[in-house]
């Protein structure tokens, strides 16, 4: 590849540089400070002097040639020199003119980073790197020059209002029901106000308490019952066993009359009626593992670009989703869940990840503290549900057969509390609250028994 000279304006950066010497305290010396950064500009010396005034004003110390040059001497001798400094002060034509300047050398930065990155294509192709590892390093590397920016400017409040009214004005057309994607569990709804469409959701849940089915039922509830166009990313089952999953709910078959082929007539009916239902549904799965966020990113904006109505993500799950580099897992885990919360934004799909609990004993509930990496993944959420079986750690109790899904974050709703759910045939429905409460009542006497009363 031809590499030419890289963008660069000297004449520009010796302009901003003299400016800010000569008064650092003006309305746009100081907006210069916050807009730029060291690596904006061309130029070791102008980077070193420019980082030297950002951090004298930082720290509120007084800025001129003398105390800017005694600080530069100690650091470096690369910057230029006093006499440098002093011509930069002397042929500054002023701060009145900054603003234009910032424009300036922000897009030769802009340019000389876009430059590198097709210089780094071009040599991760000589080196024979796989096509995928090159996408994903250069769209990311893409983003990453895009946040750099500065970006839009920010609006008065009163130009959100027609915005808003329209959405208003939605709402009230549909009479009541929920503003956000039906999860088709009325009671979730009610309490959650539906998905938003930003929204990235957390599905957690120790092993085998059904976080999986959980995602399952939600994407068929979307998928079949409403007919909306569903992704579905399953890491840890094949496409088959997916498949069959979603045929034994959708057609409410046992798995393992499934899996042992034991189907009278009527079962196979049933089976038809899924065979139809999926064929006429939304949803759309891949079973490639150790996706990245970068190899997810792609395949979702394809899949927008040709369906825009995509309503709903289903990521299965966190913990076998391929790492990008960092210093620990902590952040690695991090970096996926901001990704991905910026993927919804950007697609306006909401995305439902599921995320490995670490193991409780009972009689807990689960609660963010059993989040592995929680900090991260608690502040990129908007709505946090666990998926809870108290048969599963206690096979004693009496609550066999109850799911409770607890909502342990809603941003937007409220919606903390508890949705009580029965697992049948492969797929979650809701239970008659009256029942739940009868076997509540009855663990609870169960596990805290009342003294016999002694006779006379």
């Amino acid at each position: 590849m031809i590499i030419n000279e890289p963008p660069k304006n000297t004449e520009v950066e010796q302009q901003i540089l003299g400016a800010l010497i000569k008064d650092p305290t003006h309305s746009n010396s100081r907006e210069t400070i916050d807009s730029l950064c060291d690596d904006d500009f061309f130029g070791m010396a102008h980077r070193l002097i420019f980082n030297e005034i950002k951090t004298m004003s930082e720290n509120k110390e007084s800025i001129d040639l003398i105390t800017l040059d005694n600080n530069l001497s100690k650091k470096s001798d690369q910057y230029g020199g006093f006499v440098y400094l002093a011509d930069m002060n002397k042929n500054t034509t002023g701060n009145y003119n900054l603003p234009a300047y910032v424009a300036i050398v922000k897009k030769c930065s802009q340019l000389r980073k876009l430059a590198k990155i097709l210089v780094d294509a071009s040599d991760m192709i000589n080196q024979g790197a796989e096509p995928v590892e090159i996408t994903e390093i250069i769209d990311n590397e893409l983003k990453d020059a895009a946040v750099s920016s500065s970006g839009a400017e920010l609006r008065h409040i009163n130009t959100v209002e027609g915005d808003w009214l329209d959405r208003l004005d939605e709402r009230m057309k549909q009479g009541g029901a929920c503003a956000g994607l039906s999860t088709g569990i009325d009671e979730l709804d009610e309490r959650i106000n539906g998905i938003g469409e930003e929204y990235l959701v957390i599905v957690a849940g120790a092993p085998s308490m059904g976080k999986t089915l959980f995602c399952q039922t939600l994407a068929a509830n979307i998928g079949v019952d409403q007919k909306k166009n569903v992704m579905f990313f399953s890491m840890e089952m094949s496409e088959i066993e997916l498949y069959e999953r979603f045929v034994s709910g959708v057609g409410n078959v046992p798995a393992k009359e499934l899996r042992a082929a034991r189907l009278d007539a009527q079962a196979f009916g049933r089976v038809e009626v899924a065979l139809t239902s999926l064929r006429t549904s939304g949803i759309h799965i891949t079973d490639q593992p150790k996706q990245s966020v970068g190899q997810i990113r792609a395949k979702v904006r394809r899949h927008k670009l040709k369906n825009p109505d995509l309503s709903a993500i289903f990521i299965d799950y966190l913990g076998l989703m391929k790492l990008g580099k960092a210093d620990r897992h902590d952040i690695a885990i991090g970096n996926i869940t901001r990704d991905l919360k910026e993927l919804a934004k950007e697609v306006k799909v909401p995305i439902i990840l599921c995320v490995q609990a670490n193991r409780y004993k009972a009689p807990m509930r689960p609660n963010m503290s059993n989040l592995k990496d929680s900090s991260c993944i608690e502040a990129d959420a908007d709505l946090i549900m666990f998926v809870h079986r108290q048969e599963v750690l206690e096979p004693e109790t009496l609550l066999k057969g109850v799911t409770e899904l607890i909502i342990a974050k809603d941003r937007h709703s409220d919606g903390n509390g508890t949705v009580y759910m029965e697992k049948i045939n492969g797929k979650f429905i809701p239970l008659n609250v009256e029942q739940v409460a009868r076997m509540q009542h009855e663990e609870e006497n169960r596990l805290n028994p009342v003294p016999a009363k002694r006779g006379m």
